[in-house]
């Protein structure tokens, strides 16, 4: 492509001296601004694979030389691996999205548990009706009181709420393989008018109170605003806010490191290249969970993924530490301890609390 650079050599995007073939002020190569096609499709492909051989090696070397990315950059060798923050944000992004396809998929809902609700509507009102009809006439005989008995039982059976059981209402929330997850039925209550009317029926001792009262109340709430799509509706609007989370973590665990090293010899930017190489690294293992947890396997392998996820996530850690820190192992396995629990600890924190704020605002 030597045929395509300009006598000139004035930079025509910033009006420097242009000594070579690349302006040593912008970067800005030095060509004749009409092109061929020929000649744009050959740089698409140059940039193409550019990119994607920066990318699988600065990948390569982020899963098997933990902590080298990072002494590099200190170091200020750049250019030759992918920015940090790049690398960040398009590995959480295949992550993310790979998560919510899955999961967009699992949570749809099928034809049988909207029928079932539209049924339960379809006796309530059938039970209602039924027990409007009876009226006891002046003289009653016995073909009346017969009578007046089968309707009773007949609107009692078709009774959505007369009779309470333990499988009828469930809220679950938890985390898997395949990021978290909500669990939300409730077969008893079609309406908050039904749940309160039936909870003022009841003694003390039997009635929903608190934090309980409030959750099966809004729940109910989600079931009548929603109907059957309100498991999907809430767990979309749960996991459209973990990577809001994650993000906000970054600076955190930076501010862990930070406290456990030496504040002289580092500056705290320099803590939060390290936090964002260390979560490159732990979403490219989500992802391979992720990938995993699609083959059908038994609960004990799961438990044993996430038990393993856990280890490695340590060992990457420790082995980290002691290369961009320059510490003993010792030093680096007792920091790594505390990190990790400290950083377990404010990841659930974080994500119950917006487990809480995604169904009370559903």
């Amino acid at each position: 492509m030597k045929h395509h650079l300009r006598k000139e050599n004035n930079c025509l995007n910033c009006g420097s001296i242009v000594a070579e073939r690349y302006c040593s002020h912008c970067g800005q190569e030095n060509t004749e601004p009409r092109e061929t096609v020929g000649h744009l499709v050959g740089h698409f492909f140059a940039d193409i694979t550019h990119f994607d051989s920066k990318l699988f090696t600065t990948i390569k070397l982020l899963l098997f030389k933990p902590g080298f990315l990072t002494t590099e950059y200190f170091a200020g060798k750049r250019t030759k691996y992918l920015n940090p923050i790049r690398m960040y944000v398009f590995i959480s992004a295949v992550f993310f999205l790979s998560l919510f396809l899955i999961n967009n998929h699992e949570e749809t809902i099928n034809e049988d548990e909207g029928n079932a609700h539209a049924m339960n509507i379809l006796k309530q009102h059938l039970a209602d009706s039924l027990r409007q009809s009876i009226h006891w006439p002046a003289k009653a005989n016995v073909y009346d009181s017969a009578r007046i008995q089968a309707l009773k039982d007949i609107s009692t059976s078709l009774d959505t709420v007369a009779a309470k059981k333990l499988q009828d209402e469930e809220i679950s929330f938890h985390l898997g393989g395949k990021g978290a997850t909500f669990v939300l039925r409730e077969d008893r209550f079609n309406t908050v008018k039904e749940y309160d009317s039936v909870q003022l029926t009841l003694p003390d001792s039997s009635k929903n109170k608190g934090f309980l009262n409030w959750l099966i109340r809004s729940n109910v709430r989600l079931k009548e605003k929603y109907g059957s799509r309100r498991q999907v509706m809430v767990s979309e609007n749960f996991q459209h806010s973990i990577p809001k989370i994650m993000f906000l973590l970054l600076p955190v665990f930076a501010l862990l490191i930070y406290l456990m090293q030496n504040k002289k010899n580092y500056y705290y930017a320099q803590h939060l290249i390290y936090s964002v190489h260390f979560h490159s690294f732990l979403f490219f293992l989500l992802f391979v969970l992720l990938l995993i947890s699609l083959i059908p396997l038994g609960n004990g392998s799961q438990a044993f993924l996430a038990l393993a996820s856990w280890i490695f996530s340590f060992i990457y850690l420790v082995i980290s530490l002691k290369k961009v820190y320059g510490q003993a192992y010792g030093w680096a396995i007792l920091k790594g301890f505390f990190i990790l629990i400290l950083y377990a600890i404010m990841l659930v924190l974080g994500i119950l609390s917006i487990a809480i704020i995604s169904f009370f605002t559903a």
